[in-house]
C-alpha cells in the first residue's frame, strides 16, 4: 500500500511553481506560477465611517485637508490591503491598479450654500482628476450633501489612499455623515 506523507503548510511566493496536468493538451504536465493564478483574481476591500460628526477644519478656504473619519473595515477578501480607524487603506502587496470609489456626505460647521470639494489623496498628495465637489443646501430642512466618484489607481507596494476635502466657499469646517471607499483590483 503507498504511504501518503503530509508537508508542513506554507505561503507560497509569486514566483513558486505549482505542477499541472492539462486535460485539453493530452493531459501533459506543466509547471504554473502563483502570480499566474492570482492574476485572475479580483482583490477587494471596502471601509466606511462609523462615527457621523468627525469635523475636519479649514485653515486656508480652497486649500484641501486630510477628512477626518473614524473608519471600520467592511468586506474584504485580500489581507494585504489593510485599513486603520482614520480612514487611511494601505496596500501592502504587490503592485496592482485599484478602481477605487467614494462616496460622503457632509455638511458645513456653519453656514449653507457652502462650495464642499472632495479629492482622493496617494500617499498624501491628492488626485486632481478624481475631484468633485457639492454646494450644501440651506433652508429648515437641510441635509448633509452628497458626492461620489471613481478612479483608476496605481498602488505600488505600501502605497495608501485617503479621503481630503476643502471647503471652497469659507474657513468652516467640512463635518462628515457618511463614507465608503471601495478599492476593486482591476
Amino acid at each position: 500500500m503507498p504511504k501518503i506523507s503530509t508537508y508542513p503548510t506554507v505561503t507560497p511566493a509569486d514566483s513558486d511553481l505549482i505542477l499541472i496536468s492539462d486535460a485539453n493538451d493530452s493531459s501533459n504536465t506543466k509547471n504554473v506560477t502563483i502570480s499566474s493564478l492570482r492574476s485572475g483574481l479580483s482583490a477587494y476591500t471596502e471601509i466606511y465611517n462609523n462615527s457621523t460628526g468627525n469635523s475636519t477644519s479649514i485653515a486656508v478656504q480652497g486649500f484641501f485637508y486630510k477628512m477626518a473619519a473614524s473608519t471600520a473595515q467592511g468586506l474584504t477578501n485580500d489581507a494585504s490591503l489593510t485599513m486603520d480607524v482614520a480612514g487611511r487603506v494601505t496596500n501592502t502587496g504587490a503592485t496592482r491598479t485599484f478602481a477605487i470609489t467614494y462616496s460622503a456626505s457632509a455638511t458645513t460647521a456653519s453656514g449653507n450654500n457652502q462650495h464642499i470639494m472632495f479629492r482622493l489623496a496617494k500617499n498624501g498628495t491628492t488626485i486632481s482628476y478624481s475631484e468633485t465637489d457639492t454646494v450644501t443646501i440651506s433652508g429648515p430642512n437641510s441635509k448633509a450633501s452628497s458626492v461620489s466618484n471613481t478612479v483608476l489607481v496605481q498602488l505600488l507596494a505600501n502605497d495608501y489612499i485617503e479621503i481630503w476635502c476643502t471647503n471652497n466657499t469659507s474657513t468652516n469646517a467640512v463635518v462628515l455623515e457618511h463614507l465608503n471607499l471601495v478599492l476593486r483590483q482591476i
